[in-house]
């Protein structure tokens, strides 16, 4: 069996896990299952298990008559998403520029860089990963970078779907403070970025909530 190979659950699971991450399915979307199995030519079981399997981790959600839909967050959640995230991600910063060495301050510069560019949204959720694990040294911290991963894609369909993101030459900038070991500088830059950017989620979310239909309870005929 070749390296490359997957099974037809294996690849329903990428398929379906790449959409939601991206936003090209975007939150509160309805996951029919027999619309997504014709879409990846395979049967309904495959897809079914993906789509469990994207539940335990927190991306689908099953509900009552409606079946699985794309996980929508609350303000709470996302605030303490974002919590989490500055505690981890401040605490693998540090830990990662305290070893440093010039073959990753190099690496890290160029993925800064490259990310920073103007490119098409298809390629950005994969190079940003690759970004944040050089830039908290994923080969020394796998547990660390797992659960941060885990966060960051719960909330990957905003990011890109919703257009919210990096400020410009902010991964740039990051890169630069991190690969010259100006340690205190680079975790308050990324603390700030992350502020920032759920202060932007928070926002959306309010701004549907705001606009979005008020559903009246239906009054029951008096007998």
């Amino acid at each position: 069996m070749s390296a490359g190979y997957k099974t037809v659950g294996q690849m329903a699971y990428d398929v379906i896990r790449e959409c939601i991450i991206t936003g090209v399915m975007a939150p509160g979307e309805h996951l029919r299952q027999e619309e997504l199995a014709e879409r990846l030519g395979v049967s309904r079981i495959p897809v079914r298990t993906a789509l469990m399997q994207l539940e335990a981790e927190g991306l689908v959600s099953f509900h009552p008559h409606r079946g699985a839909v794309v996980r929508t967050l609350t303000v709470e959640q996302v605030r303490e998403i974002y919590e989490l995230r500055v505690l981890l991600e401040s605490h693998a910063l540090r830990k990662s520029i305290a070893r440093m060495t010039s073959a990753r301050a190099a690496r890290l510069r160029e993925l800064g860089t490259a990310l920073d560019e103007p490119h098409d949204s298809s390629s950005l959720a994969e190079e940003r990963a690759d970004f944040y694990r050089e830039l908290y040294d994923a080969a020394e911290n796998p547990v660390a970078v797992g659960i941060i991963e885990d966060l960051r894609n719960s909330v990957g369909s905003y990011l890109l779907g919703l257009r919210v993101g990096h400020d410009q030459g902010g991964h740039r900038e990051l890169a630069k403070l991190a690969a010259r070991g100006d340690t205190d500088a680079a975790v308050s830059h990324l603390e700030e970025h992350l502020a920032i950017v759920a202060h932007r989620i928070i926002a959306v979310l309010s701004e549907e909530a705001e606009t979005a239909p008020v559903t009246r309870p239906r009054r029951r005929k008096s007998s």
